[in-house]
Formats: structure tokens, sequence, C-alpha cells
């Protein structure tokens, strides 16, 4: 049986390669978007064999910026810990897989919006490409009317738990405050953003104390605003 599971395993690795579905074609990415390139997909390492594993590998890219269309190469580095990860871990960004009878199959291309990514090359092409302006950008805009629903609902729990706690939580107000009014301005208006966002850099890689306003908010816009934080 677990002979089985690792055949099964290998075998959604090389669908994962693009070698089973290249007929379908690549898909052409719409303005600030990336889409892979099929059949480019090469791993960097993995043993296939049993999990947990790390594994890394490569893709080709294609990502259009103001019509241009520039190619880029990005690498992935995950771990993976199970067939499902497996299945769907180990695909180029953009790659929709779907679950079928005797495993694990192509679905589709999705091209996606160029910054919201953790492939390095990808973000570092980017923001050197991309104009983040909302007024020129839908996309950006419409990553940032659902930033804005987030942090009015994140900012409500927070200052309802600083007023609950008392003393010991008036950190939570305060950041709840601090959420809010970076929300009101959004998504036109990202002034209040950029300060925030300009404070999880400088402070990356750093643990903030507990119970300071920053032990909320970095960790949090660290997630829910990650694609307008460059890599390092």
């Amino acid at each position: 049986m677990k002979n089985a599971a690792v055949v099964l395993s290998i075998l959604a690795g090389i669908f994962s390669t693009g070698k089973a579905f290249a007929a379908a074609g690549d898909v052409t990415p719409g303005l600030n978007q990336c889409s892979p390139v099929m059949d480019s997909k090469v791993y960097s390492t993995t043993d296939f064999h049993a999990y947990p594993r790390e594994v890394a590998f490569e893709c080709t890219y294609k990502c259009n910026s103001n019509g241009r269309i520039d190619t880029i190469r990005g690498t992935t580095r995950v771990i993976i810990r199970d067939m499902q990860e497996d299945a769907f871990g180990t695909t180029c960004q953009g790659v929709m897989m779907k679950k079928v009878p005797w495993g694990y199959d192509f679905d589709k291309i999705a091209p996606f919006y160029a910054p919201d990514t953790g492939i390095p090359e990808l973000k570092i092409w980017a923001f050197q490409n991309i104009n983040f302006n909302p007024i020129v950008n839908q996309l950006e805009k419409e990553r940032l009317e659902i930033l804005k629903k987030d942090l009015n609902t994140i900012a409500g729990s927070f200052i309802m738990a600083g007023f609950n706690g008392g003393s010991a939580t008036a950190h939570f107000k305060e950041a709840g405050l601090r959420l809010s009014a970076v929300a009101e301005g959004l998504p036109m208006n990202t002034k209040l953003l950029d300060e925030e966002i300009k404070n999880v850099i400088v402070n990356r890689g750093q643990r903030a104390a507990n119970g300071t306003v920053d032990s909320l908010l970095i960790p949090m816009l660290t997630n829910s605003a990650a694609w307008r934080i460059p890599v390092k």
C-alpha cells in the first residue's frame, strides 16, 4: 500500500510538469498579469520519496506590463507533506489541478495578478514594471477593495478586544483605530496603507514585543497585504 502511494505521488509530480497537458496551450496574460508557460517546469531538487520532503522547481512565466510581454524564469520552494500537496503544491503558479477518480489531473490555466505571488523573480519584476496606482490599475483597485473589507472586519474585532480588556489590551484598540483609518481611504487613497507597509518592511525579520501595536499590525498586514510587500 505504501509503495502504491509512492507511485501515485510520482505520477502526480509527472502530471504537474505540464507534459500531460501541453496540448491545451498557453494562456496570454492580461494587463498586469502573469501566466505560466506550459511544459516549462523543471525540478531543481526533490527525491520523490517519503513525506515530508522539500521540493524546488522552476517555471517560465509570461508577464504583461502595458501590453509588453516579458518572459521570466521563477523558482518555487515548498515542503510537501502528502499526496494532495504533491498535486496542488508542485505546479507552476496559475496551473489549476482538479481531483479525478484516478488521482489528480490538469484543469486549466488561470493568469494571476503579477504582484500576488511568492515567487521572488516575479515579485521583483512586478515592483519594477507594475503601476500600483488604483486609478490606472483595475486589478490593484479590486485587491484594495477586498483589503478594505478585511481591515474593517479585523479593526472592529481589535477595537472590541481593546475595550473589554482594560489597560492590558489597550494596544488592541490602538491597532484597530489605525486599521480603521487605513481602510477608510481605500481603495483610492493608499497613503496610510503605504506608511504601515513601510513599517512592516523596516521591521521585517524582527519580532515585535508582545503587548504592542506592531505585534498585531505587522503579522496581519504581512499576510493580508502581502502583494504590496517587496522581496527582501
